[in-house]
């Protein structure tokens, strides 16, 4: 279940570029390309382990001038998906 104080890290398998804004995940397993929208980019770009989901709710709204209640809801969703596809991972001792 994913929490504020959950900390994510990105799949190593999965190859992935900035291209105009937008996030470019290659799911070599799947055969799947997922395009992430400037958003989804933005949560892509700040997963990196040592911030927690709260940090990176803090900083979309901070980016994108959006309501913490709005920035919170859609954070969650989004790493709830990408933790289902298993494009992240939870951070082992979290």
């Amino acid at each position: 279940m994913v929490t504020d104080g959950t900390r994510v890290t990105k799949n190593e398998h999965i190859p992935w570029r900035i291209i105009e804004e937008e996030a470019i995940l290659i799911d070599l397993e799947e055969g799947e390309v997922v395009r992430l929208n400037p958003v989804g980019a933005e949560i892509w770009s700040a997963i990196d382990g040592v911030r927690t989901i709260e940090e990176i709710v803090d900083h979309i709204c901070r980016t994108f001038d959006v309501s913490q209640w709005k920035a919170n809801r859609d954070v969650h969703r989004f790493i709830t998906s990408l933790l289902r596809h298993e494009l992240v991972q939870e951070r082992s001792g979290a």
